[in-house]
């Protein structure tokens, strides 16, 4: 019997083996041997650097192409597909865009490995270098937790990006906007892309966009510290009160942005941004399968709703120096909650979709009449067909 030298073999085994010492990075040295082991996550992962990169840059926009101000019908072209490295907190657009940020800031370190990143809409995680799909779950806890944490975040940071991202749109259009705009108010018919089963959302969209009075009532509280007027009625004692508005909320500033895109680009549009902000408050519509458009429009108005109601509530309540149940007076409390109950009524979704149904009943015997009020967005009508 032949018997194979060792000699032969064991050098192309080692070979085979043999891996780069790399310095193991503290904050990732929680193993948890399960599944898929990707073994570039010891090594490409850092929460320090992440958080603090998400703090000091814009969140949910390519880092390059915002240095590169490259304009379309002087507007920033800002790609939705972004993706966040997991070692140093970098974003760049994907490999589906034209520049390839991404991609190029994994090629661009060969010292250290920057090979895992995490999509900032979907949340997939994704190696570079294995060019597979990670999971959470696969073999270390810092995975599970730095996601974890890019996720509680997402609203503050999103709502502070979006204020600066408005900004940085007006400062370059507002010369150009003022030359070609004409007078008339209605919006250009345009192209939306389907993400995929989106027609239901697309619909829904370009009705909104032809629906000229939203666009002129967001321009007016668009920005941070407007100043909204509060008349109460003209039975209350109380004088007009004067308030200072924050910043809108992620989905009201992202309908903004698509709205006001829709006015001055070219070229059919992407609704990424807006539709994955509307999906955080309704995750139903995560599924990408086709949805019903009216329910779609009563979760976004809604949505959009309770965010400028939260926002004019907090302006009131820091019009009186921000009084809590233990600090402020009876008087305080009147008045907080009677100037709530008239500014709630004031934002623009009320003053535009929101109508009230009245109820009358008479009773036969007393003739008492009672009457209800009820708000409402759309009443359902019957189609009575017609017959010959």
């Amino acid at each position: 019997m032949r018997v194979k030298e060792p000699s032969k073999a064991l050098p192309q085994k080692a070979k085979r083996s043999k891996r780069p010492t790399i310095p193991h990075d503290e904050d990732s040295s929680d193993d948890i041997a399960v599944g898929f082991t990707c073994q570039h996550v010891s090594h490409a992962i850092s929460v320090n650097h992440v958080k603090k990169a998400i703090v000091e840059n814009l969140w949910s926009v390519c880092l390059e192409c915002l240095k590169e101000r490259k304009f379309y019908d002087g507007q920033p072209v800002l790609p939705s597909d972004i993706w966040l490295c997991l070692k140093c907190g970098f974003q760049g657009c994907g490999k589906n865009s034209e520049s390839q940020h991404s991609l190029k800031h994994f090629k661009s370190w060969r010292a250290e490995f920057h090979c895992i990143i995490i999509s900032l809409s979907t949340w997939i995680i994704w190696c570079y270098e294995c060019d597979e799909k990670l999971s959470t779950h696969c073999n270390k806890k810092v995975l599970a937790q730095i996601v974890d944490f890019l996720q509680k975040h997402v609203s503050k940071t999103q709502t502070n990006a979006f204020s600066r991202i408005i900004k940085l749109y007006e400062e370059k259009c507002e010369t150009g906007e003022k030359k070609g705009r004409k007078d008339s108010s209605v919006t250009s018919v345009k192209g939306i892309t389907n993400l995929g089963n989106t027609c239901f959302f697309n619909a829904v969209m370009q009705n909104l966009a032809q629906s000229y009075i939203l666009t002129e009532l967001m321009n007016e509280i668009k920005e941070h510290s407007t100043k909204l007027k509060i008349v109460p009625s003209s039975d209350s004692p109380l004088d007009p009160l004067v308030v200072e508005l924050s910043s809108p909320g992620p989905l009201t500033s992202a309908l903004f942005l698509f709205l006001h895109s829709m006015e001055t680009e070219r070229g059919p549009l992407s609704p990424k941004v807006l539709f994955n902000q509307l999906c955080q408050k309704a995750p139903g519509f995560k599924s990408f399968q086709q949805q019903d458009s009216q329910e779609l429009l009563h979760y976004l108005l809604d949505a959009v709703r309770t965010e400028e109601t939260k926002r004019i509530q907090a302006g009131i309540l820091k019009a009186f120096n921000n009084p809590t149940t233990k600090t402020a007076d009876d008087e305080t409390r009147r008045k907080v909650k009677a100037y709530g109950r008239e500014g709630v009524k004031m934002n623009f979704i009320d003053r535009i979709f929101i109508g009230e149904l009245t109820s009358t009943v008479m009773c036969e015997e007393c003739a008492n009449i009672s009457t209800v009020k009820d708000p409402f967005i759309d009443i359902s009508l019957p189609i009575i067909e017609e017959r010959v």
